[in-house]
């Protein structure tokens, strides 16, 4: 059972909460996007400006530094990497594994302990007690740093997820020298079959880029019962299913299920189940779901990478000062930015 809806009267609908814990996970801009596109004809306007912004020309200008960068540096692949690169070129999705990716350049053990140690601080720890996220839609997933992250990010994170083979991969595909648009600990709890499929359970695009590569690191088995990743292989832009509900900048897709479904099989979905250390790289810009975790929880560290040109980028802080030192060219631009 659902337990009390923070900050909410108990008795309030759910479409009052639903829109309450949306404007919670936004930031001001984000609110004033989402209002600008609900009036005629300030929406047009937003409309083709985010459509202008994400254009080949203005993307590009947004990027020159950054695709200069790379044309500078360009990233030699070895033969892991390269198949990373070619399958996300290909069908949008990839799976490896921590060990065979990186070796021992990552603890994974450490990776858990720190993620873990940040689910046990008492905020997460009250949000998992009640079975309620205070963050976004998503009441069943309780993160460690949320949408308006201050927590310091720990060592072992940025030994992971700004790894110099990581990077390589992602700035090669993204073409341009990427930006840690989003990074988190997530704790999926399970659901109950009475408790209705929403957000991100749904067939979706998302939409803050060109395109955005997510990395998913599973720090729990991950069967069917814990909410793999479904995706949609070929659906990533210019994919062979990429024009399947393209999304409308500056909005993602939502298509309905049985119009998508009646114009796939079920030989294009990749389901990602894996166990702990599996990898699971994809192109958010394709339609995938998940998350509907039912038999069991499911733990990730979870980043997305962007270009400049992305909406709402985020900054995050390390908890070791003198790690960023040691950081190459690629990592700093990744977390500094232009400013690196």
């Amino acid at each position: 059972m659902r337990a009390v809806r923070k900050g909410l009267p108990m008795n309030a609908p759910n479409w009052i909460e639903r829109n309450y814990r949306r404007m919670q996970a936004r930031t001001f801009g984000q609110l004033m996007r989402g209002a600008s596109l609900r009036i005629w004809p300030l929406s047009h306007l937003v409309r083709v400006h985010y459509r202008h912004r994400l254009a080949t020309p203005a993307w590009n200008s947004i990027n020159n530094r950054a695709r200069r960068n790379l044309q500078r540096q360009t990233p030699q692949l070895d033969a892991a990497q390269r198949a990373v690169l070619s399958a996300l070129q290909r069908e949008g999705v990839h799976r490896t594994n921590v060990a065979g990716f990186l070796g021992n350049a990552v603890d994974l053990a450490q990776v858990r302990i720190d993620a873990e140690a940040l689910l046990e601080q008492p905020a997460a720890r009250e949000q998992i007690a009640a079975r309620h996220s205070r963050e976004g839609i998503k009441w069943y997933v309780v993160r460690a740093f949320g949408y308006r992250p201050r927590t310091p990010v720990p060592a072992s994170f940025a030994d992971l997820l700004l790894n110099e083979r990581v990077l390589a991969v992602v700035n090669s595909y993204l073409g341009v020298t990427s930006r840690l648009k989003y990074l988190d600990v997530w704790l999926n709890l399970a659901v109950g079959e009475s408790d209705p499929a929403i957000d991100s359970e749904f067939w979706h695009r998302d939409n803050e880029d060109r395109h955005l590569v997510k990395l998913f690191v599973h720090l729990s088995d991950v069967d069917v019962e814990a909410g793999p990743l479904t995706y949609i292989r070929g659906s990533q832009p210019g994919g062979p299913q990429g024009d399947l509900f393209p999304s409308d900048p500056p909005s993602g897709s939502y298509p309905p299920k049985r119009a998508l479904e009646a114009q796939i099989s079920d030989s294009h979905l990749e389901v990602c189940t894996g166990g702990q250390g599996t990898m699971v790289w994809f192109d958010a810009c394709g339609l995938h779901r998940g998350g509907r975790a039912t038999g069991k929880p499911r733990m990730l560290l979870v980043a997305t990478y962007a270009s400049d040109a992305a909406l709402d980028l985020l900054r995050y802080e390390l908890a070791d000062a003198g790690q960023y030192d040691r950081l190459g060219a690629a990592a700093r631009y990744a977390v500094l930015g232009p400013k690196a």
